[in-house]
């Protein structure tokens, strides 16, 4: 397994992840428009030419938000997820980012699990954010430690 940037030869593959794991799946579109922001990191994970996850963020000064992290439904169990985390964290702290912010769907207890194992603390909600199922947005605030 090795760590990459995405590519825009990855849109198609991280468009059928997308589908078939959020409801609320990014459209080509938005994955183009994040591979080509100055303020957007798209990073994979890849092994033998294929991509087991994928996370997006966007820094602002000394901000962050993380909008997407996603682990191929076949490949979850592996530590993608943890890996895609430290690899946000150790270069949010090169880049003196203090704070990530986060929204996640209320009843996704394992992306939960993983926040708060990275220090992520629960700051509030927003009803009925999510549809399809409906569901509330739990947002989380983290800190990157110097």
């Amino acid at each position: 397994m090795w760590i990459r940037p995405m590519l825009l030869s990855d849109v198609e593959v991280i468009r059928s992840l997308e589908s078939d794991i959020f409801s609320d799946a990014w459209s080509e579109n938005n994955i183009k428009d994040s591979i080509e922001s100055k303020f957007d990191y798209c990073i994979v994970i890849e092994e033998d030419y294929r991509v087991l996850a994928y996370i997006v963020f966007r820094v602002n000064e000394d901000e962050a938000e993380l909008f997407r992290i996603a682990t191929d439904m076949q490949y979850r169990g592996l530590g993608c997820g943890h890996k895609l985390m430290n690899f946000m964290i150790s270069n949010l702290r090169d880049m003196k980012v203090k704070k990530v912010f986060l929204e996640v769907r209320c009843k996704n207890k394992d992306a939960i699990s993983l926040y708060e194992h990275y220090g992520f603390k629960k700051i509030g909600i927003r009803k009925e954010y999510y549809s399809d199922p409906t569901d509330d947005a739990l947002l989380m605030e983290g800190y990157i430690k110097c």
